[in-house]
């Protein structure tokens, strides 16, 4: 068959025979992942079974390529990749900075300077790519990625990530292209967390795969997504994803749609992702809102000749690539709904009010101690004392939680006398005790949240962010002040 008569075969036969010719070829799909990570694997999605021409048969596994890039081009239409130093609009840089590249422990040299160096092959090596394929001379290392919902949270594919794998997988921000020729491989220590336990993962129920970690210290400097709650993204919409598709530095791939979105727990989009893509969060590329994470796709590459070839499907063909619901693990991430209150510590006095002692500070009340003078004064005596100038709260108008801050971080130093309680923000954790959502550390609560499992895991967030190790009270057993320190 002449070159121009592969041209007009249909785009999945030419597809399907390309992939009958590379079966059994090693690192060809994303099985090469499931075996590199350790994982439980992503399933490659089976071609839909048609007749082949038998004319197909005669021509080379080159033509078939050259046919089908020149019908479609890589991956799903166009290849939509593109590295980070690329792109200039902010809201995309916005969501690629949420992003983490999930990397081996072994594969961190510490260079004894407050840095580490990240290293691993070159991918077109790597793989044996073509000489023609994009990209081929970057390095891969990420075996899949992951986003950042909380300053102290993270969110993968459970393919991705189990108990077992967790103490030798770290998380590190900026993997990405720095130039044309210069990828970023040394990093600050600030830029790579260790995964500290895994808070919730689900794998396999109606092709569900998602795993929430808890970090081992916040991250304060990368923006965490927001993530859809309720509901489900539009039939049709525009999507793109960001993560290491073959473990590359960070890539940004728009230009794609929602192609099925009737399956309950993920929806299929024809997104430009690789093996080393899994676990990458995939927004709504109007809104930004984070819609879900890539699990599953297509093969990655077929063999063509001695070397790989990026495989190829029509806009709207093959079988799409899986994106789990971003509502299949939204109850875990806390909704990051702040209210803080700033005030000046030099302002607060005591005064009394409709019968009722008070702190009055800038203008506002800032606690109602009733008929307890004493208590008030001894209210006064914390604030300055710690130079309380901000007031934070979890759920009004009756907060569940009630915390001060000094300039934005936590309180430290104690008082004397001062009744207060330990705990290890390391092991507190979210727990339904008796049909009430509890902040508890082992067989001890700290906090009590009724039915409120959000404002629960709210309170674990700040607990984690600012580091707090003291519950401190004014007045028991019902205290008139709660606050806490570190």
């Amino acid at each position: 068959m002449t070159a121009e008569g592969l041209e007009q075969v249909d785009h999945d036969l030419l597809l399907e025979e390309l992939r009958a010719r590379a079966a059994g070829v090693a690192g060809a799909g994303r099985q090469a992942e499931a075996e590199r990570t350790g994982g439980p694997g992503t399933p490659t999605l089976p071609a839909r079974e048609r007749p082949r021409p038998p004319a197909l048969a005669e021509a080379s596994t080159e033509a078939l390529a050259d046919a089908l890039r020149t019908i479609q081009k890589v991956v799903y239409g166009t290849d939509d990749r593109r590295d980070v130093y690329q792109v200039s609009d902010t809201a995309l840089l916005r969501d690629a900075d949420s992003s983490v590249a999930l990397v081996r422990a072994e594969q961190l040299t510490d260079n004894g300077d407050g840095t580490s160096t990240l290293t691993g092959p070159v991918i077109g090596d790597e793989y044996g790519l073509c000489a023609d394929e994009p990209f081929r001379t970057q390095p891969t290392i990420a075996f899949c990625s992951g986003f950042l919902v909380d300053p102290s949270i993270v969110v993968t594919a459970a393919h991705c990530l189990d108990s077992d794998s967790l103490a030798g997988t770290r998380f590190v921000f900026g993997y990405q292209m720095q130039d044309a020729t210069t990828p970023v491989t040394r990093f600050p220590h600030e830029e790579i967390r260790h995964g500290h336990r895994i808070l919730g993962r689900a794998i396999g129920t109606e092709g569900t795969d998602w795993c929430v970690v808890q970090l081992d210290r916040p991250v304060l400097h990368h923006r965490p997504v927001t993530v859809r709650r309720t509901g489900k993204i539009a039939d049709g919409a525009g999507v793109h994803v960001i993560g290491h598709p073959s473990g590359l530095p960070k890539k940004i791939a728009g230009g794609a749609v929602v192609r099925d979105n009737t399956p309950g727990r993920f929806f299929v989009a024809n997104l430009d992702t690789y093996g080393g893509n899994s676990g990458s969060p995939v927004y709504d590329s109007t809104t930004h809102l984070l819609e879900g994470i890539l699990v599953r796709g297509e093969t990655d590459y077929v063999q063509v000749g001695d070397c790989l070839r990026s495989n190829v499907c029509p806009a709207n063909g093959c079988n799409g690539e899986d994106v789990t619901r971003a509502t299949e693990f939204a109850e875990l991430v806390p909704e990051n709904r702040h209210d803080i209150v700033p005030f000046d510590p030099a302002t607060a006095h005591v005064v009394r009010a409709g019968g009722r002692w008070k702190i009055e500070a800038s203008g506002m009340w800032l606690l109602d101690f009733g008929a307890s003078r004493q208590e008030a004064e001894q209210a006064l005596r914390v604030i300055t004392h710690y130079g309380f100038n901000a007031q934070g709260f979890v759920g009004r108008p009756a907060p569940s939680m009630e915390f001060y801050l000094v300039d934005g971080v936590a309180p430290q130093g104690s008082l004397p006398d001062e009744d207060r309680i330990a705990f290890d923000p390391a092991t507190v954790e979210v727990r339904q005790v008796d049909g009430r959502w509890k902040l508890v550390d082992g067989d001890h609560w700290i906090l009590d949240f009724g039915t409120s499992q959000a404002e629960a895991r709210q309170a674990l967030s700040y607990v984690l962010r600012y580091g707090f190790r003291w519950i401190c009270f004014v007045g028991r057993p019902d205290p008139s002040m709660t606050y806490f320190t570190r």
